[in-house]
C-alpha cells in the first residue's frame, strides 16, 4: 500500500464513523500502518473535514515527517498497539455514547452475543490514565493483551484494530452495538452470558463449511 492510499483510508474511515454516529467532531482518531510509517488524523480537526494535506505522517519511533497539521495527541497509543500487534495495520478510535458509558461504569464487556467473537471474547476495560499518556497507552496494550482486537478505555471511549482499516472499522461499530445492546439489558435484568461451552459451540459452527469466513480469534 503507498502512503497515498492509505490517506485515502483515513479520510473515508473518518466520514464513515462520522456518518454511522460514532464520531463527534474531533473526538477521536485513527491511523493507517504502511511498513514503517504511520498516517495519522490531526489533532482538534472533525474528522469527518479532513482532506489529504491535513493527515500526518510520523515514524514508529513518533517523530512528524511530514502534514500540515500537528497528529493526535494519541499518537503514543497507536504506536504502542502496532508495536504489541504486529498484525495490526489500522487503528480506529472514538469516545462514541454508548461505549464511553460501558467504560465508565464496567471492567469488562462480557460475551452476552456471540459476535463478541468477532473480537475475541469479552472485551476487557483498560485502566484510566490522562488521555496522549505514556500510561494510557501501556493501560491499553494490556488490555488488548487479553487477546482481544478492541478495549474499552476507562472513563473515555473505544478502540479497535484491523489488518485493514475496513476491519478496524467492522469491528468498532460491532463493539458500539454490544455495548448499546448491554446498555438496553441493565434496566431489564442482569444480562446472560455467554458461557465457555456454548461459545465453543458457536466457534465450531463458525469453523464448518458454512461459515468458513466467519470470526476468528483476534488476528
Amino acid at each position: 500500500m503507498e502512503l497515498e492510499t492509505a490517506r485515502n483510508e483515513v479520510i473515508a474511515a473518518g466520514k464513515r464513523l462520522a456518518a454511522n454516529g460514532l464520531i463527534i467532531g474531533s473526538s477521536g482518531n485513527l491511523s493507517v500502518r504502511e511498513g514503517d510509517r504511520v498516517v495519522v488524523t490531526p489533532s482538534g480537526m472533525a474528522l469527518d473535514a479532513v482532506q489529504p494535506e491535513d493527515l500526518a505522517v510520523i515514524d514508529m519511533d513518533g517523530n512528524w515527517l511530514t502534514g500540515q497539521r500537528k497528529p493526535t495527541s494519541e499518537v503514543q497509543l497507536h504506536l504502542a498497539i502496532y508495536q504489541h500487534s504486529p498484525e495490526a495495520c489500522a487503528i480506529t478510535h472514538t469516545h462514541a455514547v454508548g461505549s464511553t458509558a460501558v467504560s465508565c461504569t464496567c471492567s469488562v464487556l462480557p460475551p452476552i452475543h456471540y459476535t463478541n467473537l468477532y473480537l475475541g471474547g469479552a472485551v476487557h476495560v483498560a485502566k484510566y490514565a490522562t488521555y496522549g499518556s505514556k500510561q494510557l497507552a501501556e493501560n491499553v496494550v494490556t488490555a488488548l493483551a487479553k487477546g482481544t482486537s478492541a478495549a474499552l478505555m476507562a472513563n473515555h471511549g473505544s478502540i479497535a484494530y484491523g489488518n485493514t482499516m475496513a476491519q478496524a472499522c467492522e469491528r468498532l461499530e460491532l463493539l458500539e452495538w454490544l455495548c448499546d445492546v448491554y446498555r438496553a439489558c441493565i434496566p431489564l435484568g442482569q444480562p446472560r452470558v455467554l458461557t465457555p461451552e456454548e461459545l465453543t459451540d458457536v466457534m465450531r459452527m463458525y469453523r464448518s463449511d458454512r461459515y468458513a469466513s466467519g470470526p476468528q480469534q483476534a488476528n
